[in-house]
């Protein structure tokens, strides 16, 4: 533990160490150097993820089961034993109200929504949703990562979703609201991680998830939603000043997950998904290059509405920083904007032609999002060219609507180096 303070000259250790000391939950007497660790965590990090299946935390939206653990898995993960799927990144709800039970954050799914989303009903016998996903991956030898989305804004449109703390704290947001803005997709519930406060908040959360589930890793979701600085919403620019900040608190985050690695006796992974320019990212505040630069994060997936460059400039990235690329396939871009769950009689083969591209580009596997039956036979072939079925038909990249890329970020229709 000395060596992780000599490494590691932050003022937020010490008393890291103090909430540690009473909340690890799997803390124990480990010889575990930190350069052991780290070379653990790269090695972890590399281990082959055919697919990493992102669920977004809505298994239980369902109005004829009994609410069980049973039922819960059912759903969405029980049928991908034996699948491609290596890792399932598990979000279990939008900004501060989840569905795994904490002192430091809200319970999701309270009020008029009980009969849609009973996953919380789980923490009345003594489990919850985030604790049975790890059992069943850790049972079936995958990965199991908690999936923070950084600044989920669902909450704009639905009051349901506004979490007490939001409430408490208006000042903590982009606006107040209603408040119309002209880019930053609009969304004024969005927190502003130029506060200390927020990025304080954020920082508990993640460490809070860390001292107490037996996850392999924790993933930082950036395109859920890519707003986290005031300017972007009025399309002034977003300062160097600006990454500095969001860059401090993702070396905070790697600090803390050090420090319980060294306790608990393995490592946990940190992985981002994050707009696949790095102008873009820089754009909006995220410096992920840095991030590479200084070995804060394990794994790199990229995409979500848009996809704006070839994936051989994002795998060479990779490979120059040695952190593993995952090309994020979403339901989004791909399906629909406005329905990306929907059915399409062209959608399997859109998948796959974009999982083809992808695996043909070198990136390390496939990130899907908004892809939730797990009985899809997509969950069996995309993780393999080998596994994928062979095509003639002519491949035409589907880059996303470049109204979409401007609506987050002004001129950011710029970024785009894909034809259309």
């Amino acid at each position: 533990m000395k060596s992780l303070l000599r490494d590691h000259r932050c003022a937020h250790v010490l008393v890291l160490l103090g909430f540690i000391a009473t909340s690890c939950a799997f803390a124990q007497d480990s010889d575990l150097t930190l350069d052991q660790l780290r070379a653990a965590r790269k090695e972890a990090a590399h281990q082959p993820r055919r697919i990493i299946m992102n669920n977004d935390g809505n298994d239980a939206r369902t109005t004829d089961q009994d609410h069980t653990v049973e039922n819960f898995l059912a759903n969405r993960t029980t049928p991908l034993a034996g699948s491609q799927v290596d890792a399932i990144f598990y979000c279990t709800g939008v900004f501060n109200l989840y569905t795994h039970a904490s002192k430091e954050t809200e319970l999701r799914g309270h009020g008029d929504r009980e009969a849609l989303d009973w996953a919380w009903e789980l923490t009345k016998q003594g489990t919850d949703s985030l604790t049975e996903i790890i059992r069943f991956c850790h049972a079936n030898d995958k990965e199991a990562f908690w999936s923070m989305r950084m600044n989920d804004t669902h909450d704009s449109a639905d009051d349901a979703l506004l979490c007490q703390w939001k409430q408490d704290h208006p000042e903590y947001l982009m606006g107040g609201k209603g408040e119309k803005f002209p880019h930053g997709g609009g969304r004024w519930s969005a927190v502003n991680y130029g506060l200390p406060e927020v990025r304080d908040k954020v920082f508990r959360i993640f460490a809070d998830v860390c001292a107490r589930y037996d996850v392999d890793g924790i993933e930082l979701d950036f395109f859920r939603h890519p707003i986290y600085f005031r300017p972007q919403m009025s399309g002034e620019p977003v300062t160097q000043e600006h990454c500095d900040q969001m860059t401090d608190l993702i070396r905070r985050v790697r600090i803390m997950t050090e420090v319980i690695g060294t306790q608990r006796g393995r490592p946990i992974l940190i992985a981002i998904r994050v707009p696949d320019s790095l102008g873009y990212a820089k754009g909006i505040g995220l410096d992920w290059e840095t991030w590479l630069k200084e070995d804060l994060v394990d794994i790199v997936s990229l995409t979500g509405y848009f996809h704006l460059e070839p994936w051989e400039n994002m795998v060479a990235i990779g490979k120059q920083y040695d952190v593993p690329v995952y090309a994020c396939l979403s339901g989004s871009r791909i399906v629909s904007a406005s329905n990306p769950e929907g059915s399409r009689p062209d959608s399997r083969a859109l998948w796959q032609a974009e999982a083809r591209a992808a695996l043909e580009a070198g990136v390390s596997g496939i990130y899907t999002f908004n892809l939730f039956d797990p009985r899809s036979p997509l969950f069996r072939e995309m993780g393999s060219l080998d596994t994928l079925p062979k095509s003639d038909a002519p491949y035409q990249q589907i880059t996303g609507d470049p109204k979409t890329m401007d609506r987050w970020l002004k001129g950011g229709s710029g970024f785009l180096k894909l034809p259309q």
